[in-house]
């Protein structure tokens, strides 16, 4: 990519609560579903309802309702 000239931001380090969430995909182990939900718990992690339909409904293989 160095023929580009497109700039790239790096990245800083990611907290721990971040990491248990960017863990593998399709990984969900035990530990990763217990961070998940003490995150939330907390009040730490937050997600759209709509986000999780999308992601309900592409792993079911239907068409995303508008």
């Amino acid at each position: 990519m160095s023929d580009t000239n497109r700039y790239s931001p790096r990245r800083g380090p990611i907290s721990a609560s971040r990491a248990a969430v960017e863990a593998a995909p399709g990984e969900n182990s035990p530990a990763r579903i217990e961070a998940l939900r003490k995150l939330v718990a907390a009040g730490q992690y937050h997600v759209s309802p709509r986000w999780l339909a999308t992601k309900i409904f592409r792993a079911a293989g239907l068409k995303i309702p508008e």
